[in-house]
């Protein structure tokens, strides 16, 4: 079978002929249909994620055909349509026994940084890592279903405790806050989508933002241009959801919280901080939380979602599995407006 690995940091994927794998008695062999694409990938080949290993083969977000199943398989069948959870987890620690395996103290590993992934005619994984979705959701839609809309569920559902009729700000509207502002709209919230791009913005919009700002320094004047959206005696909004990460935005968006509310950080760049007052923090009781990825319960949440045409996965763009390392320049130009994927 074709893989693209990556056998070097800060170097090209390299398309390598591999053996196709034999599952072993607990674990399942997809055909992969679709491997979706994001901005973390670059940051995995770059070196930037700590405890990754090469060589590895790339793509967090496989989806694909069931086609061979090892002999303890019992919720699996060959033909079975599915998608990764793309966090190998041990499944008996405290965190994996309270819903929040992405914590996982004993992680065996996460799909395309550790253990091979999708970027790959073939992958195998344990059964308990796969999730399966209706004829009625692509194989590409799937892809897309294990990262950017599970990780936009989390951040809401779970880290902010989203409420109806809430006021959700979305920085950043690119691969993974289009699918933010879709949830939110789903769960009746009243949406901001920020961003630095117009098209992005426009896109924001059509999915639902009911409201788009630009975002640009100082910020100052940002800060006020989105006060300036909300109802009069409004004290701010309940939820900026971070998936840029930058000290910049980050110090600016905290002034537009309201007292109680929450700033979920889902995007980041690694080595950076930002500045809290804590006096602030403790005074209006706001909170900020990390989100990370979601979990295989959230996973099922979302596809029902999904079935049922609430969130609509935003696929702008396909390649080729040989031309992943263009997909990748192209992320890294900022030239994907929604989310990129890879069909063998």
């Amino acid at each position: 079978m074709r893989a693209m690995v990556l056998e070097e940091y800060g170097k090209p994927l390299v398309l390598k002929q591999l053996d196709v794998p034999k599952p072993k008695a607990h674990e399942v062999v997809i055909r992969v249909k679709a491997c979706g694409m994001c901005g973390t990938d670059l940051k995995i080949a770059a070196g930037k994620i700590p405890d990754t290993r090469i060589p590895v083969t790339m793509g967090h977000e496989p989806a694909g055909e069931v086609v061979d199943v090892g002999s303890e398989v019992t919720s699996l069948k060959p033909g079975d349509r599915v998608f990764a959870h793309f966090y190998v987890t041990c499944g008996r620690c405290e965190f994996c026994r309270t819903n929040r395996e992405s914590i996982c103290r004993n992680l065996i590993g996460r799909v395309g940084f550790e253990v091979d992934g999708g970027y790959a005619d073939y992958l195998k994984l344990p059964e308990t890592s796969f999730v399966k979705f209706p004829d009625n959701i692509s194989y590409e839609e799937a892809a897309v279903l294990g990262d950017a809309v599970g990780t936009a569920f989390h951040a809401l559902y779970n880290r902010g405790r989203l409420m109806p009729s809430q006021t959700v700000l979305v920085m950043g509207v690119g691969g993974v806050g289009l699918h933010v502002v879709q949830v939110a709209k789903a769960f009746n919230a009243r949406v901001i989508g920020v961003g630095r791009d117009p098209q992005k913005l426009e896109l924001a919009k059509q999915y639902g933002a009911d409201e788009v700002v630009q975002y640009t320094e100082p910020t100052d004047d940002y800060v006020r241009r989105v006060k300036g959206l909300l109802e009069e005696g409004d004290h701010g909004v309940h939820i900026v959801v971070e998936t840029v990460g930058t000290p910049a935005s980050m110090e600016a968006n905290l002034k537009l919280l309201r007292p109680g509310g929450r700033m979920v950080i889902v995007g980041y760049l690694p080595g950076t901080t930002f500045r809290v007052d804590p006096l602030w923090q403790l005074l209006e009781e706001v909170e900020i939380l990390g989100s990370r990825a979601c979990t295989k319960t959230e996973l099922q949440a979302v596809v029902k979602l999904v079935a049922r045409g609430l969130v609509r996965p935003v696929i702008t763009q396909r390649f080729e599995l040989p031309e992943v390392n263009r997909a990748f320049e192209e992320l890294r130009q900022n030239k994907i407006l929604g989310r990129a994927v890879v069909v063998p």
